[in-house]
């Protein structure tokens, strides 16, 4: 019992550190660092720079004060699969509210798939879960004409080897246009978002105590800027963000409208260079929207190919 009460300690500790996506590349480490990875195929296209820009579906991620831009409803929907087995993924819905106002909902998934435990004689003796959601509602609204500000509240879920751990946070952020064509957007993210560990239940099981411990998101700053001109075909973008235990990161980007329903983009995103694409179709009344990123990883030799879809109706 003792060599197979170790070995599940240590499977446990081991994926509870894989989970945390990029550990090595100094994103990871800490709760909630899939966030890092980042979230939808544009924005990853422009290297990450969209809490100046928050103009599509996936606004609410970013900078939720953004959507008063979106003028219909919209929903989005994005995968990521990346090397070691690892998966991100998303849905959003958003909704505006009489020009002035906007509201939204999304989900986050992301987890590693096929993790096997085994006893100490090397044989299988389960499959291992390891995921996280994470279901957030976004509010925007304009205080002045050119400036609004936005709410969000997010509520997580960790599962990892059947234990399970639950968390609330809030994040606010800000959007401005002080001039025609440049937008300005900061946003601050994960405020008291924590994971509460409980693993009694799971160690009962094998006669052994569980303990209780708490796990915090680190707070998230973001600072950025865009600007769009030849007649709104050309947009770039910059961002700064900053987490309470990392330094801060640099995003650059820029997307070229070459033709009216085809863009290309390219960024920076924290020393990686990131490619995109975007198509824009319009049947009747409805909007369909297809993005293609490619980001070079950071953890093994295989880089990430992402996908993104939009409808705005």
């Amino acid at each position: 019992m003792a060599k197979k009460s170790f070995l599940i300690t240590s499977l446990v500790f081991l994926f509870f550190s894989s989970s945390h996506l990029c550990a090595d590349t100094g994103d990871g480490g800490y709760a909630g660092a899939f966030q890092q990875s980042g979230l939808g195929a544009r924005a990853l296209g422009l290297g990450g720079a969209f809490v100046g820009v928050a103009d599509d579906a996936t606004a609410g991620f970013f900078n939720p004060a953004g959507l008063v831009q979106i003028r219909v409803r919209a929903f989005g929907a994005f995968f990521r699969k990346m090397t070691l087995d690892r998966r991100l993924s998303y849905i959003t819905f958003c909704q505006p509210i009489r020009e002035e106002a906007a509201i939204s909902i999304g989900w986050i998934n992301a987890g590693v798939k096929d993790v096997m435990g085994r006893n100490e004689n090397g044989e299988i003796t389960e499959e291992i879960k390891n995921y996280e959601n994470i279901i957030e509602l976004f509010f925007a609204r304009k205080i002045l004409e050119k400036l609004s500000v936005g709410v969000r509240i997010g509520y997580v879920q960790y599962n990892l080897a059947n234990i399970n751990a639950y968390g609330i946070g809030f994040g606010f952020s800000a959007f401005g246009k002080p001039i025609q064509k440049l937008r300005l957007g900061a946003a601050v993210e994960n405020i008291g978002m924590k994971y509460s560990w409980t693993s009694g239940d799971y160690w009962k099981k094998f006669d052994l105590l569980g303990s209780s411990s708490k796990d915090n998101f680190p707070i998230n700053l973001r600072f950025g800027a865009s600007y769009l001109f030849l007649k709104d075909r050309i947009l770039i973008s910059t961002e700064i963000d900053k987490s309470e235990k990392q330094k801060e990161k640099i995003h650059l980007g820029v997307e070229g409208w070459i033709l009216e329903k085809l863009a290309a983009r390219a960024g920076y995103d924290k020393g990686s260079l990131t490619l995109g694409m975007g198509l824009r179709q319009k049947m009747r009344s409805t909007i369909l929207g297809f993005d293609y990123a490619f980001v070079s990883s950071r953890v093994g030799d295989d880089p990430d190919h992402l996908i993104s879809l939009q409808l705005e109706f």
